[in-house]
């Protein structure tokens, strides 16, 4: 068959890694410059900006899934950074000479946690057996939990116990939501195909691989981000106002990384062992070096 592109599918998985990586970055130095009061107009857009990388992460988080050759080593990757930042967490708060750090961060939760119970619900998804997939609900209802306990403890209502804070996702249940939307859309992907192969009168697995449904998934894949992050948008907006997620509004900018999945090509791309794992030390880093940074900035012109 005949593969002709619609259009440009030229970002790999590696580009996709990449972005994600550098419009997080942006995004909490954006976070430390609203926390210490700097240039607040540039904080906003970068804030903005910062909204394109959970999107990013939890469709390559999905892509790993359903591709990886050992789930238990991909998942067990993920918990041992789960581990490693809840444990980091709990560390900057009993180290006096920390804790204005470890307080900074104390209340966003742990990515680590939202990715690897999204990876948990598509790998039950993708078992064959009726009771294994209705699992999938389990690691979505503890990201409800965190985001119940999250929404507590912002009114001032009383402090969680049964939930404590470095055991929390970081995104509540919408991360979640993400990663299992991405992997819907590709079952959606797959029954397009089945029908479009039905009226073409052409086998199946000549579209395997194809342009038609790589194009597809991208497009169905960014329809998904809109839906459960509009969805995610009105869910805050009629809850009452104590207890809704902080900068729920802002979260509407990640709607805008479905650009950059329409333009996956589905290709790897770069992925040698230092970049694979460079990219799990780099977030264990980055976020305690820039608290301090901006910290030891902050000390220094009020001397």
């Amino acid at each position: 068959m005949e593969n002709k592109r619609s259009f440009p599918l030229f970002i790999s998985g590696f580009w996709l890694k990449v972005l994600a990586i550098l419009t997080m970055t942006i995004d909490h130095v954006g976070l430390l410059m609203q926390t210490y009061g700097y240039a607040t107009k540039l904080a906003s857009i970068f804030r903005f900006v910062g909204r394109f990388a959970l999107p990013l992460f939890c469709f390559m988080i999905f892509e790993g899934v359903i591709h990886t050759k050992s789930f238990k080593k991909y998942a067990l990757r993920l918990g041992i950074m789960a581990s490693v930042v809840s444990l980091s967490m709990l560390l900057l708060q009993v180290i006096p000479p920390l804790k204005s750090i470890g307080d900074l961060i104390r209340d966003y939760g742990i990515i680590f946690i939202d990715l690897l119970l999204g990876a948990l619900a598509v790998y039950l998804l993708m078992q064959k057996k009726w009771y294994i997939k209705l699992l999938a609900l389990l690691p979505l209802a503890y990201g409800v939990l965190s985001y119940i306990a999250n929404s507590i403890e912002a009114c001032n209502c009383y402090q969680v116990l049964w939930l404590p804070f470095f055991l929390r996702t970081q995104y509540g249940w919408y991360g979640i939501a993400l990663i299992i939307g991405f992997y819907l859309a590709f079952i959606l992907t797959k029954l397009f195909i089945s029908i479009t192969s039905q009226k073409m009168m052409v086998p199946v697995e000549s579209y395997n691989g194809s342009d038609l449904e790589k194009n597809a998934l991208n497009i169905i894949s960014a329809l998904m981000l809109v839906i459960i992050t509009i969805l995610f948008f009105y869910i805050n907006e009629f809850t009452p106002p104590n207890y809704v997620f902080a900068d729920y509004h802002l979260q509407l900018y990640a709607m805008i990384a479905g650009a950059f999945i329409l333009l996956y090509n589905g290709a790897r791309g770069y992925n040698k062992k230092w970049f694979q794992y460079g990219c799990y030390l780099y977030y264990v880093i980055h976020i305690p070096l820039l608290a301090a940074i901006f910290f030891l900035i902050n000390y220094l012109m009020n001397l």
